[in-house]
């Protein structure tokens, strides 16, 4: 009799237990059209089972065959997906509190696609499908164990990372980005921007901010904005062409829509209403 032994040693892998998969679903489309599905707050897993076709995302567009991989992160955008020999079968994993990033640790293009060069990854995914298809019992904790061991083959054979988004981590986030829009508000602010001074994904940026603050980041500074412009009004004779320019606006007349929708005044009636105090 012969034995080998093998001693696991610990390693990090990088994979927490907050990771979730929380959603499966399986497409057959059997006519060469364009399907749209919505955005989400949580990352997704695409897999193509069969057939060939074109996934549109923005401008950007990606081919697809079979055994191809799609890593998308969250966002809110729409994408579409063009079917050009059917049927072409799919299965989307939505999964939370997971963000995929480069070797950098920056969040990754919306879409990136992956063919599945690994037999490994490829028979885990087809195993995934089996318990979904046959749900025997525990099939859901199976499916979250096939879900563990594709990212491990994705790690090991890509130059994908992971990132997960903690509560703690989120917190420090969303004040940050207040805290640069408090400073900077009379600059160029754009959603990208903000995505690349926090490091954050945008679509994950909109959600956490709303989340904490109770509002968007925009309209936060759109807020932010207009209580400078009233104190502006206030106590200075600048042209409101000049105050629109002073704390960032791009024209005057979507400061004055703005400062209407937010005081049920235009500029003029604020100031002066505010003189006559």
């Amino acid at each position: 009799m012969t034995q080998t032994r093998y001693t696991l040693q610990q390693h990090h892998i990088n994979l927490k237990s907050s990771v979730k998969l929380s959603q499966i679903n399986m497409y057959h489309c059997e006519s060469p059209a364009s399907n749209i599905f919505p955005g989400h707050p949580y990352s997704k897993i695409i897999f193509i089972q069969k057939g060939d076709g074109q996934f549109y995302f923005g401008n950007q567009f990606l081919p697809v065959q079979e055994n191809d991989l799609l890593l998308v992160n969250p966002d809110k955008q729409k994408f579409s997906v063009d079917v050009q020999h059917p049927p072409l079968d799919f299965i989307i994993l939505g999964i939370e509190n997971l963000l995929f990033t480069n070797d950098t640790g920056e969040a990754i293009s919306p879409f990136t696609r992956l063919s599945l060069s690994s037999d490994i990854c490829l028979n885990l995914m087809h195993m995934l499908i089996h318990e979904v298809t046959k749900r025997s019992e525990y099939y859901e904790e199976a499916c979250r164990h096939y879900l563990n061991l594709i990212l491990i083959e994705i790690q090991r054979n890509t130059q994908i990372n992971y990132d997960y988004p903690s509560k703690e981590k989120n917190n420090r986030d969303c004040t940050f980005v207040k805290e640069y829009l408090d400073d900077h508000f009379t600059e160029n602010i754009t959603l990208d921007l903000l995505s690349k001074e926090s490091k954050m994904n945008k679509y994950y940026l909109v959600h956490s901010f709303t989340k904490h603050f109770g509002c968007s980041p925009i309209s936060y500074l759109n807020e932010k904005r207009i209580e400078e412009s009233k104190n502006l009004l206030e106590t200075t004779n600048h042209s409101i062409a000049s105050i629109a320019s002073m704390i960032g606006f791009s024209s005057q007349s979507y400061f004055s829509q703005s400062f209407k929708k937010n005081t049920f005044m235009t500029p003029n009636e604020y100031r002066r209403a505010a003189r006559q105090i």
